[in-house]
This record gives C-alpha cells, sequence and structure tokens, in this order.
C-alpha cells in the first residue's frame, strides 16, 4: 500500500527504552513513528521494548467476543512475532483510536475484527520491513538476506539472529517506508487459524488479575447506591432520608440532577441499606397509568394506520390482486433487558480541574465528553480507563450515557473517588431495553412459486432518536434500526410497500445484541416459511428459488447437507432460517422435540460467511453464544408493566437461558466466499429467533408469532 509521509516525534522517556509505532489510518492516512517528546501522546498501537516485550493498545473493549486475541493474531502474523507473548492495553481516549470513519471509539455493531484488521495488520507489516531493513543495515547484507520469525530477525546464510528488543536503537534510524505490503492469504502463519483465547487474557480472568469495572479499588475510594423511580418518567416530589443519613458508615446523601438519590458510604452494603430506608413522595405522571395491556391496544392500533414509508416500489396493488396465494402474519416482540453479568458501575473521582474515571463502557469518547461536561473540566484533563466488560450485549453502549451521568453526578465536588453501583433490579426495573416491536408482514405469491409482492408495517420506539446517532439515523420518521434487515432483505419480490412508525413513551429503549435485525430476521423468515407452505414447497428450496444473492444459497445447501435435509425425522420439528447482518451471513437449520407443551432444541446446524474468517475458532465459539443466547429470548424473557412499572425484579422471575435449555450439539462451518470482511459477534443471533418459530411449525403446525412463545 502506498502511504503518505511520516513524521518523527521526538520523547525522551522512551529513547532509550522502546520504540512505539502507529498511524492515524481512519482521520488523514498518515503514518507516525514515536520517538518521544515531554508527554507521549499515544499515537501508536505497537511497542517494542528493550526486553523484546510486544504490546499493543487497543480502542476496541474486550467485553467476552475475544477482540484481544484476534487482533494480536492480526498484528502477531504481519509482524512475524510471537502471538501468546504479545501484552495489550486498553488504548487512552485518543482520536487516533476512533473507529474508522466514526468520531468517536465505540465497540459495538459486530466492528471490531471488521475495522480494525486492516490497520492493525498494516502497523505489523510496517515495523517488520523496518526491523529487516535495521538488521540489514547493522549487518551490511542484503535485504533478501534477512527474515523474520517468532521476534527474531534472521540471517536467512549463518543464521544469526537478533532479538527485536535488541533493534530498538537501530530502528529508531530507519525511515518508515513509503510501500507497505501485507501478507496474501498463502502467506498467513496464524491469520486464519483456529487459536484458543490470548493466554493472557485467560491468565487475568482465571486467576482474577483482570480488572473489571466491579472490581475496581484505588486509595480512600467510597460507594454510592442510588434510589431510582420504579415508573418511568417519574420526578421526586419530596423525600426522607432522617433514618438513613443516621445509619453506619453513611458519608453524604444527595440528589442528583436526573430524578435520583445517591447514598455515599464507606461500603457499598451499608450505601444499598441506607438507600432502602429513604421514603420518596414520586409524581409519577400520566404513564403511571400505563400498562402492558394498554400499550398492545395503542401498538395494534398503529399497525392500521397510514405509517411512514421506508420502501416503496414495483405495482404491489397488482401483485396481490393477480395473487395466486396470499400469506399474511402479525407478529409482537416483548421489551427485552439486557442482563448482563456485571451489575452497572462507573468509579469517578472528581479533582477540582482534573478528573478520573474508570469503566467498563463501549462508548469511551461519549463517556468521557459526558463525564467532563457534568464535572465542569476539560475532556482532555479527564484521564479515562477501560476495563473488562463483565458482558454487555449492548447495554454497555448507551448514547445517553445513563450510567456515566449518575457517576459523575455523585462525584461532582467530592474529595474521594466513587463507584456507583447499581443493584441487579435497578437494571431490570429502570434499564434500557431492546423496544417492544410489533409488525404485520404480507407476500403474495404466483402459481410459480415466486414472490411478487412485500406489504409491512413495524411499530416500535426509535433507539436514535435523542442521541448522537439522530442526525444520519433517524430521517422522515424512521429510525435506521428499523430498516435493517427489512427494507434490504435478501429476496427477489418486484414489489415492496414497507412502513414504520416510532411512537414517543418514556420507556427506556436500546440496542440488544444484533439491533433492528431481532425483529426484521424472523419477521422476513417465518413470513418466507409461511409462504412455502402454502405453496406445498420445501421451505429450503422456496428460499433458494427466490434468493437474488449466490452467497446465501451457498450457505443453505450447506446446512441442508449438513442436518441431512432430505432425510429428516418425521417425529421432529426442523427449522431454516437465514439472515445478513453487520456484513456476513449466517444460515441455520435446527432439529426441536416437542412435549407436554415445551420445546426443546435438539441440534443445531450453521453455515457463516463473513468474507474471511480470522480466527474460525472464535467465530465458533460466537456462534455457539448466538445460539444459547437467543434461546434464552424466545422461550423466557420478557419484560412486562403494570402501572409505568416493570413487573420483573431479578433473574428469578426475568429468565435467561438455562444449561438445559442448551443444545445436545451445534455444529458450525465456515465458507470463506473472499468478500469483505463482516462482523461475527452480533450476526447468529436474527437467523436462530425465525428458525425457532420455523420448527415448532414444522413439529406442531401451528405458527407461533408472538415472543416468548408459550406453546399450549
Amino acid at each position: 500500500m502506498k502511504l503518505e509521509r511520516r513524521e518523527f516525534i521526538k520523547n525522551s522517556t522512551l529513547l532509550t527504552s522502546a520504540f512505539i509505532i502507529g498511524f492515524n489510518l481512519p482521520i488523514k492516512g498518515k503514518a507516525a513513528a514515536i520517538e518521544k517528546s515531554n508527554v507521549l501522546d499515544p499515537n501508536a498501537f505497537i511497542t517494542i521494548a528493550q526486553d523484546n516485550t510486544i504490546s499493543f493498545f487497543l480502542g476496541q473493549v474486550e467485553m467476552g467476543q475475544g477482540i484481544y486475541t484476534g487482533i494480536a493474531q492480526c498484528i502477531a502474523d504481519e509482524l512475524d512475532a510471537k502471538w501468546d507473548e504479545i501484552i495489550f492495553e486498553p488504548a487512552p481516549v485518543k482520536d487516533v483510536f476512533n473507529i474508522p470513519g466514526m468520531p468517536m471509539m465505540i465497540t459495538g455493531g459486530s466492528m471490531s475484527i471488521k475495522t480494525q484488521q486492516q490497520r492493525v495488520r498494516e502497523v505489523g507489516a510496517t515495523l517488520r520491513l523496518m526491523l529487516k531493513q535495521a538488521v540489514a543495515k547493522k549487518w551490511q547484507v542484503r535485504l533478501f538476506d534477512i527474515e523474520t520469525k517468532d521476534s527474531y530477525v534472521i540471517n536467512k546464510r549463518t543464521k544469526e539472529k537478533l532479538s527485536y528488543g535488541n533493534l530498538v536503537d537501530d530502528i529508531k534510524k530507519i525511515q518508515l517506508p513509503t510501500d507497505i505490503k501485507i501478507k496474501e492469504p498463502k502467506e498467513y502463519r496464524l491469520m486464519g487459524k483456529s487459536l484458543k483465547r490470548h493466554p493472557l487474557e485467560v491468565e487475568e480472568k482465571i486467576t482474577g488479575k483482570g480488572i473489571f469495572g466491579i472490581d475496581v479499588r484505588v486509595e480512600d475510594m467510597k460507594y454510592a447506591s442510588l434510589v431510582q423511580p420504579r415508573v418511568f418518567g417519574a420526578k421526586i416530589k419530596s423525600y426522607d432520608d432522617s433514618k438513613a443519613k443516621n445509619m453506619p458508615g453513611v458519608l453524604k446523601i444527595k440528589q442528583l440532577p436526573n430524578e435520583k438519590i445517591a447514598v455515599i458510604a464507606s461500603h457499598w452494603w451499608q450505601a444499598k441499606n441506607a438507600m432502602e430506608q429513604i421514603t420518596v413522595v414520586w409524581d409519577n405522571g400520566e404513564f403511571g397509568n400505563v400498562s402492558s395491556s394498554d400499550l398492545d391496544k395503542e401498538y395494534k392500533d398503529y399497525l392500521t394506520k397510514e405509517n411512514n414509508t421506508m420502501r416503496k416500489d414495483g405495482n404491489i396493488d397488482e401483485s396481490f390482486k393477480n395473487a395466486h396465494k396470499i400469506v399474511e402474519a402479525e407478529y409482537i416482540f416483548p421489551y427485552l433487558a439486557h442482563a448482563a453479568m456485571e451489575p452497572i458501575n462507573c468509579t469517578v473521582h472528581h479533582k477540582k480541574d482534573s478528573a478520573y474515571m474508570s469503566v467498563g463502557g463501549q462508548m469511551q469518547t461519549i463517556y468521557r465528553d459526558v463525564c467532563a461536561e457534568i464535572l465542569e473540566v476539560k475532556k482532555e484533563n479527564v484521564e479515562y480507563y477501560t476495563n473488562y466488560l463483565g458482558g454487555s450485549f449492548g447495554r454497555r453502549a448507551n448514547p445517553t450515557a445513563d450510567f456515566i451521568k449518575d457517576a459523575a453526578y455523585v462525584s461532582k465536588n467530592e474529595p474521594y473517588a466513587i463507584m456507583t453501583l447499581w443493584t441487579r433490579e435497578d437494571d431490570i426495573k429502570m434499564g434500557y431495553y431492546r423496544p417492544l416491536s410489533y409488525a404485520n408482514a404480507k407476500l403474495s405469491l404466483d402459481k410459480d412459486g415466486n414472490i411478487t409482492g412485500f406489504k409491512a408495517n413495524l411499530i416500535n420506539q426509535s433507539l436514535t432518536k435523542g442521541t448522537p446517532f439522530e442526525q444520519f439515523m433517524f430521517k422522515n420518521g424512521i429510525d435506521g434500526t428499523q430498516r435493517e434487515g427489512l427494507e434490504d432483505h435478501p429476496y427477489k419480490i418486484s414489489s415492496h410497500d414497507l412502513k414504520s412508525f416510532c411512537p414517543d413513551l418514556p420507556v427506556t429503549v436500546l440496542w440488544l445484541r444484533s439491533v433492528g435485525h431481532t425483529v426484521s430476521a424472523p419477521v422476513v423468515e417465518n413470513i418466507i416459511d409461511q409462504a412455502a407452505n402454502a405453496l406445498n414447497m420445501d421451505p429450503l428450496d422456496f428460499r433458494i428459488k427466490n434468493l437474488r444473492n449466490p452467497r446465501y444459497i451457498k450457505l443453505l445447501e450447506n446446512v441442508a447437507k449438513q442436518s441431512d435435509w432430505e432425510k429428516r425425522e418425521k417425529n421432529s420439528g426442523y427449522g431454516v432460517a437465514i439472515a445478513e447482518s453487520f456484513g456476513s451471513i449466517v444460515a441455520y437449520v435446527i432439529k426441536i422435540k416437542v412435549e407436554n407443551n415445551d420445546f426443546r432444541i435438539q441440534n443445531v446446524w450453521s453455515a457463516v460467511d463473513c468474507g474471511y474468517a480470522m480466527n474460525p475458532l472464535g467465530i465458533e465459539n460466537q456462534i455457539e453464544s448466538a445460539v444459547n443466547f437467543t434461546i434464552g429470548y424466545v422461550k423466557y424473557a420478557q419484560i412486562t408493566l403494570t402501572n409505568g412499572a416493570v413487573d420483573q425484579n431479578n433473574f428469578y422471575d426475568y429468565e435467561v437461558n438455562k444449561i438445559k435449555d442448551a443444545p445436545d450439539s451445534i455444529k458450525v462451518e465456515i465458507i470463506n466466499s473472499g468478500e469483505k470482511i463482516g462482523g461475527i459477534g452480533e450476526v447468529g443471533v436474527p437467523p436462530m429467533f425465525a428458525a425457532v418459530i420455523n420448527a415448532i411449525a414444522d413439529a406442531t403446525g401451528k405458527r407461533y408469532t408472538s415472543f416468548p412463545i408459550k406453546l399450549g
């Protein structure tokens, strides 16, 4: 690749200890080799120390999806370094670590490998070439006679070798190359191989050395628990803290600007116990009279109205007028909580003109800036540290920065660092949810098995209105997350009339793993299945007939072969589904058993096309995760409301997948199509929702289109 001329930056503290290299690819396309300056600007991804330690900074967070492993794999391969000895560190909040094409650091949308692999590979390739040039100059030999392997530079003729660390001083004298060539697939040593989790991450997590947000401890740290409203939109009229403020360990009680009350104590349990003794008189407003049954009536009414046009083409009236068959269905998707295992938390220390914050969060730039604004300090004076995340599924990627605001308000003008920690009940009862969604869909079919028309309505709250993403994701009354997977479905259909509407409600909503695809995939893949049944066609063959993209067809043929589709058992239910999200396509065939008004998924066969599998084992892990994750939401999970308040409290009544629900086997086959690399963390979820509906219909003859699915 052709790179612009780089500039050298002096930094005295690193002059004799390390060489750092990196470049700001997404913003200016420039590279910078850093030697030293008085203050290190970590405009770098890789450091090499004289003890041969190789480290890299990463702007994406590790929340169990394996990003540290995948990026280390890419760097080590291009650098010809020892993969298992590379050290990784979370990057500070700097523009250089922004997602390419976005003005912020963010982890979400299955973007990490998809957006980062290219630039970290280029950094690794640049450094590898410079190391070879440095030793060629040192030994006075041709570059052709030099090779690199396992963090060493080797003379191919004499077998003499030097570690990368021994060349720290020499490499500083080498001009950055202007033409970089990254490896071709045939040259890969690590990329494309199945590697287990990076040993450093494994060691930190199994020994307890790894720091999650809830593990943060700093000198003289205090803790805060929150009194939160239980009705959405409720406001504090008055409160009595006379009993709480005299309880052991309580240091301060303060009302926050966001209708919450914080109890600050020496220990969190003291804060929680005192919080429970505060009596609040709430103004619950009009929403205090609204329950799930009211929303059901309201949403069904929206389905009958003339909503905002998402897509309209062809002659939809003619397609239905001349249809050989018409199929239709209505769908209900409940509010869903994320229910990540690590409770929501954030630690902040306000130090007059500066601040320290430590949090496991997916939107570092937004979170840093929100904290700075509340504390009234310059954002560059906020020291931000990213911890491991104990799960998220989207909850820690909140553009409204709800829990960051809590922590900043609590800590403002206080003399010590304070961890603000939510209870599990706080997050279930007052969290941010995958929105309640109602939809209907209708297909017209001709006698030859072609789909001639597609009508649909989708009703749910906007995920982006009122957030920094509104300007480019909410247009003409339609949220961008409503479009995904629905407007751009993969089937050959000549006429469309697709509409949507976003009600305004005080219930707080947020993306859940795979975002709008959790609704669009089951809607599209269910109505497609229903159409196949109406025409007495095999549902897999019907899909292949009506699909446009051969990548989809190849995946369906793969799962058909894996599952022995043509010889499927007659006393079981089989479901097929396929969907694309975040640049990758996943197909499933699942087999279920229905007994005593219950169902259990026995076998799952899947095929994945994410362009190129950097780590096949990581992809298998994510598909297995997606399958089990989705089962819990299909069978159990829902958030319901009574008089404006959530009915569920904790895992005992907000149920997730259990061990007994796990399939007997999950088979994953990967097809490297060579197309642009897509994401993987979320993409296994959407078609799994649909496959379950279709398998139950196959087993029972009844099509369930409301979640969670309760048989009988």
